[in-house]
């Protein structure tokens, strides 16, 4: 069956936003107190910041509230985005002109909040690209469960078989193949540790996707 949509992640995939919620968290952290190990910050890759949060305090024994700190994380990275100097990945201008070119629509389904994924789709000027998004504060299970992509793809109309994922977090593939639809993992030289095996492919490349959606008919 053919691919009508495709969903892409954003911290990682648009753009490679993992090194500044790096910088940006490990202030945090140190303003806090606290220390953080890396095999704990692999694990928060494409999850919500809620989650990340709620952990964090629980085992640090915070005062601050999850809301508070997930607030102080957002605001910091929506003004530490205007002077990143980031750039789209790498092939995301020529997938996104193939997809226009072949009719099929891009939407963004991403575990951050919706504040910074609306700053990230004009500071890429994808707004009239994009059909919107669906973010973590929208769903109740964050991935690995399927729900931001099922929603996402309820919100276009489009049934789940015929939606292909980009991902490059170990939950957003699980999540990808969970909801049904065909999952390609992105290798993000920046993100570590992530377990990309149980998509249906890998790409390095952005571009690389135009040929497979070509294959997918």
């Amino acid at each position: 069956m053919p691919i009508r949509a495709v969903l892409f992640d954003m911290d990682g995939v648009l753009l490679d936003s993992e090194p500044l919620h790096v910088v940006i968290n490990s202030e945090i952290y140190k303003d806090l107190g606290i220390s953080i190990d890396q095999d704990l910050i692999n694990q928060f890759v494409g999850r919500t910041s809620s989650e990340r949060w709620k952990r964090i305090k629980a085992k640090f024994g915070l005062e601050h509230t999850v809301e508070q700190l997930s607030d102080r994380q957002w605001n910091a990275l929506i003004k530490a985005l205007q002077d990143s100097e980031l750039r789209s990945s790498a092939g995301l201008d020529t997938l996104l002109a193939y997809m226009n070119v072949n009719g099929i629509r891009a939407t963004i389904a991403s575990a951050s909040a919706g504040s910074f994924v609306e700053a990230v789709i004009d500071y890429l000027d994808l707004r009239d690209v994009m059909e919107g998004a669906t973010t973590g504060d929208e769903v109740v299970n964050c991935k690995p469960a399927p729900d931001i992509f099922l929603l996402a793809a309820q919100k276009l109309g489009v049934p789940p078989s015929e939606c292909l994922v980009i991902e490059d977090s170990s939950a957003g593939v699980r999540a990808g193949k969970a909801a049904g639809m065909f999952t390609v993992g992105y290798k993000n030289p920046t993100s570590p540790g992530q377990d990309l095996s149980p998509a249906d492919t890998v790409v390095d490349n952005l571009a690389d996707i135009c040929a497979i959606l070509t294959d997918l008919g």
